[in-house]
């Protein structure tokens, strides 16, 4: 049951290949693209969260504090949407 070490080596690499992720597609986006892409998801999580502070406040009385709350929660939001894009988690094919 010895195995030689290019067969061992071979096996190794094999498995290390299954386990590496393929590259993700937003891999092959211009800097341009992936640039616009993040000021659109930090901005999009930005806008959702002062309208919904925003209505928060109208509809329970709150005046500044909805407002203050959703931007902190929309602006870690949107960051959060950043981090997986650039690290690829957001992509659905992944198998």
């Amino acid at each position: 049951m010895s195995q030689t070490p290019d067969e061992l080596g071979q096996k190794i690499k094999e498995a290390r290949d299954k386990q590496s992720p393929k590259p993700a597609a937003a891999s092959t986006q211009s800097g341009g693209g992936k640039a616009l892409r993040a000021a659109t998801d930090l901005a999009a999580a930005l806008v959702v969260g002062v309208v919904l502070g925003y209505w928060i406040d109208r509809w329970l009385g709150t005046k500044p504090f909805g407002i203050i709350l959703f931007l902190f929660l929309g602006f870690a939001a949107g960051f959060l949407n950043l981090y997986r894009a650039q690290t690829g988690q957001n992509d659905k094919n992944k198998g």
